[in-house]
């Protein structure tokens, strides 16, 4: 190897590495924030019977967000089995504790 082509080796890896911080990076983080955030909105209708359209309805806007986790039930039907696993094992525990330490 010459020194030019160990020069044209780091300006490559120069331009891979920036190419993977500035363009790479941010569609990652932006493609993980989507996901996790219609996760947690699928968590809160879940647990806490939280309905996207009646909190949007007044401002007019209407989603479809709920057909949408219908017609995605294969990803959410294993989720939902875990989600009444961890409230059974829950209130199993919490029923096993102690309610008054007079006892």
């Amino acid at each position: 190897m010459d020194t030019t082509s160990i020069i044209e080796l780091i300006v490559a890896i120069f331009v891979v590495l920036i190419f993977i911080k500035f363009i790479v990076s941010p569609f990652i983080k932006i493609i993980l924030g989507i996901i996790i955030f219609l996760f947690l909105l699928y968590l809160l209708q879940r647990l806490f019977g939280f309905n996207i359209d009646s909190a949007l309805a007044p401002f007019g806007i209407h989603s479809n967000l709920n057909q949408w986790v219908i017609k995605s039930n294969w990803i959410f039907g294993p989720v939902n089995y875990y989600i009444d696993q961890v409230k059974i094992f829950a209130n199993s525990i919490w029923n096993n504790f102690p309610k008054s330490l007079n006892q």
